[in-house]
C-alpha cells in the first residue's frame, strides 16, 4: 500500500485527531444498544439508573450521541474542499469526476460492508455519499453562504422534529423480550433484518432528513474551513469559541436531557427539536477545544500520538467498531451481555484502547488503512475511466 498523494508534512494533524476522536466516540454511542438493549435509545434508564449511571448517560447524551456522527460529517466537508477546491495543478472535470467516483465507492462500501456484512442498517457511509454530491455542487459558493446554508439546514431539521411525534412507547415485558430475541438471533438473521430495515428506511422520507443533517454539517465544515476556522484562529478566539459553543450546546442539549429524564422519558431526547438545534454547537465546541489543546506542545504530542493514527484509518476503524459491537454482543458472535451502563462504558473504553493499539501497529508497517487504500484505488481507477469517456471537457481551474 502506497502513501496517499498528500505527504505527512501536508496533513493537518489536528483534523486526524478530530477524526480519531469521532471514531472512538462512536464506540461509546453504539455499545449501549448493542451490549444492553435496543430499547435504551428511547429509555436510557433500563440499563441502570444509579447516580453514577445517570451521570454517564447525561455526558453521553450531550457530548457523544449524534455529536460524533456530526463531527465526522463536519470533517467530511473539510476534506471535500481539500480534495476538490481550486488549485493550479487541478482541472475541474477530472477533480470532480474523481471525487464523485470516490463517493460512489463510499456508497458501495457502506452498502456491502456495513449494511450487509456487518448487519447495521443505520449506516452513515451511504448517507454521506449522497449528501456529498450536493455539497460538491454548492462547494464553490461564498464561504459565508455555505455557513448560512448549514445553519438553515438545521433550522429545517428542527422544524421537522418540532412537528413530529416524539413520544416514546412504554417499556413492557413483551417489548423487552422481543428486543432480546432479535438481539440473540444468529448472524444471517441479523443480515436479513438489516436489509429489511435498510430498504424500509431508504424508501421513506427518513433518508431525506438524514442526508439533510449530514449535508448541513458538510456545508458548515466547508464554510468554516474556507474562512480559516481550522487553520487561522488565534488561541484567544479558539478559547472564546469553545466557551460560547459549549455554553450554548450544554445549556440546550443538557436542559432537554435533564427535563425529559425527570419526566420519565415520555419523549425521545434524541428526536427533540432543541437537541437538533443544540448539537451543532457541541460539535463545533469539540473541534475548537481540540485545536486549542493542540496549541500546547505537550497536549499536541499526546493527542497526536493517541488519536491521529486512529483518524488516519477512520474508515477502516469505523467498520471495525461496528464489527466489534456485532460479534461481541449479539447472537451473530459471542452473544456477551446484556451489560449495565458501567460495564458497557468500561467495554467501550477497552475497545478504544484496542483500536488505538491496532492503528499504531498497522501504520508502523503501512501508510494507510486497508479500506482507505481500497477506496483510493477505486477512486483513481474509476475516476480516470470516467474522464476518458468525457472528451473535450477538461476545463482548467474553473
Amino acid at each position: 500500500m502506497t502513501q496517499s498523494p498528500a505527504s505527512k508534512s501536508d496533513r493537518l494533524v489536528h483534523l486526524d485527531v478530530l477524526r480519531g476522536l469521532a471514531v472512538l466516540g462512536l464506540l461509546f454511542a453504539r455499545f449501549p444498544a448493542k451490549g444492553g438493549s435496543s430499547l435504551v435509545l428511547e429509555h436510557p434508564d433500563i440499563l441502570g439508573w444509579s447516580a453514577g449511571e445517570q451521570g454517564i448517560w447525561l455526558f453521553n447524551s450531550v457530548m457523544v450521541d449524534d455529536a460524533m456522527r456530526g463531527l465526522f460529517a463536519l470533517l467530511f466537508g473539510v476534506s471535500l474542499w481539500m480534495m476538490t477546491g481550486p488549485r493550479e495543478d487541478r482541472s475541474l472535470v477530472p477533480t470532480w469526476t474523481g471525487y464523485l467516483a470516490r463517493t460512489a465507492g463510499l456508497f458501495v462500501f457502506g452498502l456491502v460492508f456495513h449494511v450487509i456484512l456487518l448487519a447495521e442498517a443505520s449506516d452513515i457511509l451511504h448517507v454521506y455519499a449522497l449528501a456529498a454530491c450536493v455539497a460538491l455542487i454548492l462547494s464553490r459558493l461564498d464561504a459565508r453562504l455555505l455557513v448560512l446554508g448549514g445553519i438553515g439546514g438545521f433550522v429545517l431539521l428542527a422544524a421537522h422534529d418540532f412537528m413530529g411525534d416524539i413520544s416514546t412507547a412504554p417499556v413492557t415485558p413483551e417489548a423487552l423480550a422481543q428486543a432480546a430475541s432479535a438481539h440473540e438471533a444468529g448472524y444471517f438473521a441479523h443480515i436479513a433484518q438489516s436489509i429489511r430495515d435498510f430498504q424500509s428506511w431508504s424508501l421513506s422520507t427518513g433518508i431525506v432528513w438524514k442526508c439533510l443533517e449530514a449535508g448541513s454539517y458538510m456545508l458548515l465544515g466547508l464554510g468554516l474551513f474556507r474562512i480559516g476556522f481550522f487553520t487561522k484562529l488565534s488561541n484567544e478566539t479558539l478559547a472564546l469559541t469553545t466557551a460560547a459553543t459549549y455554553g450554548i450546546g450544554l445549556a440546550v442539549c443538557g436542559g432537554v436531557a435533564i427535563s425529559l429524564a425527570a419526566g420519565g422519558f415520555m419523549e425521545s431526547v434524541k428526536a427533540h427539536f432543541l437537541t437538533t438545534l443544540g448539537k451543532p454547537f457541541i460539535v463545533i465546541g469539540h473541534a475548537a477545544i481540540i485545536m486549542l489543546l493542540m496549541r500546547g506542545r505537550f497536549m499536541n504530542i499526546v493527542l497526536s500520538g493517541i488519536l491521529a493514527p486512529v483518524g488516519r484509518m477512520a474508515l477502516t476503524l469505523y467498520l471495525a467498531g461496528s464489527a466489534m459491537a456485532l460479534f461481541a454482543f449479539t447472537g451473530a458472535g459471542l452473544g456477551l451481555g446484556p451489560f449495565d451502563r458501567y460495564e458497557i462504558t468500561g467495554l467501550a473504553a477497552l475497545g478504544s484502547v484496542g483500536l488505538i493499539l491496532g492503528a499504531r501497529a498497522w501504520l508502523s508497517a503501512f501508510n494507510q488503512g486497508p479500506f482507505e487504500w481500497a477506496l483510493r484505488v477505486w477512486s483513481q481507477t474509476s475516476g480516470r475511466f470516467l474522464v476518458s469517456i468525457l472528451p473535450g471537457m477538461r476545463l482548467q481551474n474553473a
